[in-house]
């Protein structure tokens, strides 16, 4: 078994406070021979990063949590996310009082106690398999006190909806515009399909649309909103998940903390059939329909969600 441990081509992240930078990194880690990795040989492998270990190109931050999940992109993969802080208290990671310094078991809970944290076992009794990736946890229990949590989420997590939209339509079978795009001031003229409006006036026609919620859960002592939800309100600049460019927008995202150090994330997208674009007749200055002197009225469609960027923020 050779492991390979790869960091993914551009997840490296960084943002700043006033006082501090904090940062992530992401890596692809595998048996390149196609065997099931367990979690605990992907975490702890000798050449990948531990506790407490200093960024590569920032001095003073130091590795302090990471995320763990499925990949979405190679079989028997896993997607592993380093989050890398200041310390704050002298026992945090790359404080005064580490104790994680120079330890190298990254699944134990308690480096002095123990507690060391083991994947689950399959129904049958073996040590694991494909199907338990995604099943795993972190028990944060810490007692009566108040403080801490129930479980740390350390999977990825997905939310599918499939249904239609009632949309105002002029004609059934257009062709949409490749990535959603109008591209004059105007729109995009349809010139395909079929005419069902009534004299200008609109039916109905069932849109298919499928939303998606995926979840993860993020380690450290703060979380940065920014840049991601200035991403809200636009749509993929590449595919997504199988979807092609233009098809999806990104409707925004929620954070809730659930312990000192974790934060559970959603983020929010809306595939649309018609790559979100409606369809709307000539008008003139007035606002109103305008026919052309054949009685025949130009149908364009229109963009509302005109920006594209990237989703390589999520999961």
């Amino acid at each position: 078994m050779t492991i390979q441990y790869t960091e993914r081509l551009g997840s490296r992240t960084l943002a700043r406070s006033a006082g501090s930078y904090t940062a992530s990194r992401t890596f692809l880690v595998y048996d390149d021979g196609g065997a099931f990795l367990s979690v605990d040989s992907a975490v702890n492998y000798a050449g990948g990063v531990s506790f407490s270990d200093t960024h590569p190109n920032i001095s003073g931050i130091f590795a302090n949590g990471f995320d763990i999940s499925a990949s979405s992109e190679r079989a028997n993969t896993w997607q592993l996310k380093w989050t890398y802080a200041k310390p704050i208290e002298a026992t945090d990671a790359g404080g005064d009082d580490d104790e994680w310094e120079d330890d190298g078991d990254n699944t134990e809970i308690d480096p002095e106690d123990g507690g060391v944290f083991e994947p689950p076992d399959g129904e049958d009794g073996s040590s694991g398999g494909h199907d338990e990736i995604g099943e795993v946890g972190i028990d944060t229990n810490y007692g009566d006190d108040g403080e801490g949590g129930d479980v740390e989420r350390l999977f990825t997590g997905y939310a599918v909806n499939a249904t239609v939209a009632l949309l105002d339509g002029y004609v059934a079978g257009a062709t949409i515009p490749t990535n959603g795009d109008q591209g004059g001031d105007d729109g995009s003229l349809i010139s395909s399909g079929t005419v069902i409006h009534k004299g200008g006036r609109p039916v109905t026609i069932p849109v298919c649309v499928t939303t998606l919620a995926i979840s993860e859960t993020f380690f450290g002592p703060v979380f940065y909103l920014t840049p991601t939800n200035t991403k809200a309100g636009k749509r993929n600049s590449g595919s997504f998940y199988g979807f092609d460019a233009g098809s999806v927008l990104f409707s925004g995202m929620s954070v809730q903390r659930q312990t000192e150090t974790a934060w559970d994330v959603t983020y929010n997208f809306l595939w649309d059939e018609w790559s979100h674009m409606r369809q709307v007749p000539n008008r003139n200055s007035d606002g109103e329909i305008e026919p052309n002197e054949d009685e025949t009225l130009d149908i364009f469609f229109k963009q509302p969600f005109p920006s594209q960027t990237s989703f390589s923020f999520s999961p």
